[in-house]
Order: C-alpha cells, then structure tokens, then sequence
C-alpha cells in the first residue's frame, strides 16, 4: 500500500501537487494574500543576504521604519492632547452624568483645537497585517522563499509513508509540513530524492540564527532534553514577554506625565495593555522560533524607536507643533474617525429627542405599536438626519432626497 502510494505522488503532474489538501492553505487564504507580498520582499532579501534570519531581522526593520512618520504622528497627537487635559477634565465633570453630552463636548474641543483622534492608527493596523503575513511565511519558507510551493504536496506525502513506514511520530507535520519537511530533508535527503531537483534546492537554504533553527519549536518539555538549542529556544518567548512588558511601562510612564487625567480613565485598558504580553509568552510556545524572533525585534526597535521619539518632544517643542498642527488641521477638516464620533453622538441625541414625545417614548422602550417597516423607516430618518446634518458643520453637500430633520419632530 505504502508503495502505490509513493508511485503516485511521484507520477502526479506538479500542476495538481498544489490541490492536495493543505490545512494552512484550506483555512488561512487570507493570511496567504497577506504572505505573497511579503514574501517577495523576503525572498529578496534572503537572495542578497543568504540567510534567512537575517532576512527576518532586515525585514522587521524595513517595516518598522515604514511606520516611523504613523508612529511620530500618533506620539505628537498625544502630547497634544495632554496639553488639553485641563479643559478635558472639566468637561468630564460638567457632564458626569450625561456620558453622550460629554463625548460631544468632547469631539466639539478636538475639533475646535484641530485635533485628529485617529492619527496614528495606521501603525497599529500595519503591525497587526504583518504579523499576519509573517506568520504563514515563516512556517512556509519552501513556498515563499524557496519557491517550491509545487514540491510541497508530493514532499508531504513521501514523508507521510516513510515516517509509518519507520514508526515515527511527528507533532506538527499536519500543522506545518513545510518545516518539518526541510528538517527530514536535511538528515534524510533520500526521502525526496524522487522529486527532481528537489533536494538541491533545499540544500543551500540556510533556516538558521547565530546557530538556533528558526523552524523549531520553543518548549518548556523539549523531547531530547535540555540542551542548549532547546534552552534558546524555550528562552525566547520569555524574551519577547520582557521586551513588550518594558515597551507597555515606557508607554504608560509617558502618558501619566504628558496627560495624567485621561491615564485615571484608563484603568481597565491599562490592564489590558499588561495582559497582551502575557497573550505573546502564552502564544510564543505554541508558534515557531523564526515568528518569536520576528516579535522580539519588532518589540526592541519599538522600544528604541519610542524612547527616540519622546526624546524629540520636550514640552517647549511641543507648544511649537501643537501650534503648526493645529492650524494645518483646521484647514483640513476633521478626520473620519472624528466624523463618525460627531455622528453617532448626533444620532444618539436624534433618539434621545425622539422619546421625548408620547408614542416615540414607548418606541425608546421597544414597545411603541409600530409594524417592522415603520421601525426600519424610522430608524433611516435618524440616520439620515445625522448624515445631514455632519455635512452641514463640514460645509460638504449632501444629496437631497426630499427627507426634512425636522420631521422627525
């Protein structure tokens, strides 16, 4: 049986080696258009550079210079916004009791001040993508390195029977084939030597960082014991832990001196900026070492490149931009996420208005008599209201359908 089997991966054509089922490429096509770009850079920088660590390291850097002007902008934006915290904090105790007033009042002082909330996101979002990314490339380096990506299924399938055939168990062979392939490939090249050309194209691939395999697996029960590759290997998701734990106290330090008001209102966020390293040491023993090595140097340069950063913002500085700022701001308009704020805070009042009068009261309820469609007419007149009226503060035109606000009266 073993025999016919290994016949017909080596007889399959390679054009249909690619729709074997694959788990990673099953359930994560997403994380694969992510990849390919990425990819491609990788592999690039693998071609100059010759290792793949290296290229890792490179590439981290090259991605976090990228969000240097997001991430300068988000610490700017801050600091601005400590500047505001007196009038921030009288707002919060003129309207205690009325959170939707307070977050108009709000919205209405970032406006007047030329303050865009969402500046800076863009950082965030672009790591967030590229962990993504980096993940499906690191536990696929023969696809999106090495280009082999036709090799895969048939390679998996060998593997499958001479590991039977030798009474061999492999933990994560289903999950990420790719690597424990160029393990076997490496101290068994006789298993693929079926596959033309493959072994050659695998034995000048270099998975390896100052000597720790970045295709192996941290653990704190290493199956052939502690040795030293193993202690580095269980050492790294401590590291990344420690890494991102100094990053999250830098950050919070900061804030309590730039705006110590809103860091007393951050009481449940504080903790959850704590737990999210605590995520990374849970999840680094369950990923490869190459994405742990990818997360430990994108939490040093973050470290440096935030110390950078609050270094070239002393408080007279500060006072200089927030002027330069704010001005360019109020000439541009607020941005959407500030737009949207403004939006929702005009449709909560929209409501709030509404279940003033005697049947909208019972609406406010969810009891007030009306059919489905009545609810849903109702609902797109507040929302068109709020529309209507965010383009008029803009001094943006709005297409006219006839509707009025005030029949919502």
């Amino acid at each position: 049986l073993e025999k016919r089997k290994t016949s017909f991966v080596r007889e399959m054509p390679p054009g249909n080696s690619d729709k074997s089922p694959n788990p990673e490429r099953r359930n994560l096509r997403l994380f694969e258009l992510i990849a390919i770009p990425l990819g491609w850079i990788m592999r690039l920088i693998y071609n100059i550079v010759g290792s793949y660590g290296m290229s890792i390291l490179i590439f981290t850097l090259l991605v976090k210079a990228c969000t240097i002007p997001s991430t300068y902008k988000q610490q700017v934006n801050t600091a601005r916004r400590g500047l505001l915290s007196p009038k921030l904090e009288k707002i919060r105790k003129s309207y205690a009791n009325n959170p939707t007033k307070m977050q108009e009042e709000q919205n209405k002082l970032f406006t007047e001040e030329g303050i865009n909330i969402s500046a800076g996101c863009l950082s965030g979002i672009v790591t967030c993508i590229v962990l993504m990314g980096v993940y499906q490339v690191v536990v696929r380096p023969m696809s999106f390195i090495l280009n082999m990506k036709n090799d895969v299924a048939p390679a998996t399938d060998l593997l499958k029977a001479w590991l039977e055939s030798n009474q061999i168990t492999e933990k994560y062979l289903q999950a990420r084939p790719e690597l424990i392939i160029l393990k076997y490939a490496e101290s068994h090249p006789e298993i693929f030597a079926s596959i033309s050309g493959f072994n050659e194209k695998i034995a000048g691939f270099e998975n390896t960082f100052l000597g720790l395999d970045l295709g192996g697996q941290p653990s704190l029960h290493p199956e052939n014991g502690w040795t030293f590759s193993a202690l580095v290997l269980a050492a790294l998701p401590v590291l990344c832990f420690l890494a991102q734990i100094l990053l999250t106290f830098i950050s919070q330090r900061h804030m309590k001196k730039q705006d110590p008001e809103s860091a007393k209102t951050m009481g449940s966020m504080n903790l959850m900026l704590y737990m999210m390293p605590v995520m990374t040491l849970w999840m680094g023993y369950s990923f490869p070492a190459g994405l742990n090595f990818y997360w430990l140097i994108n939490s040093i340069s973050s470290v440096v490149l935030t110390l950078g950063i609050y270094r070239s913002l002393p408080p007279e500085r500060v006072l200089v931009i927030n002027e330069k700022e704010k001005q360019k701001q109020l000439a541009k308009g607020p941005g959407w996420m500030q737009r949207m704020m403004d939006m929702s805070a005009q449709m909560q009042q929209e409501q709030m208005n509404a279940a003033q009068g005697g049947n909208r009261t019972r609406y406010a309820d969810g009891d007030d008599g009306m059919s489905r469609k009545e609810r849903a007419e109702y609902d797109r007149k507040l929302i068109e209201a709020a529309r209507r009226r965010a383009a008029e503060k803009y001094g943006e035109e709005y297409p006219d359908d006839g509707f009025e606000p005030d029949e919502l009266d």
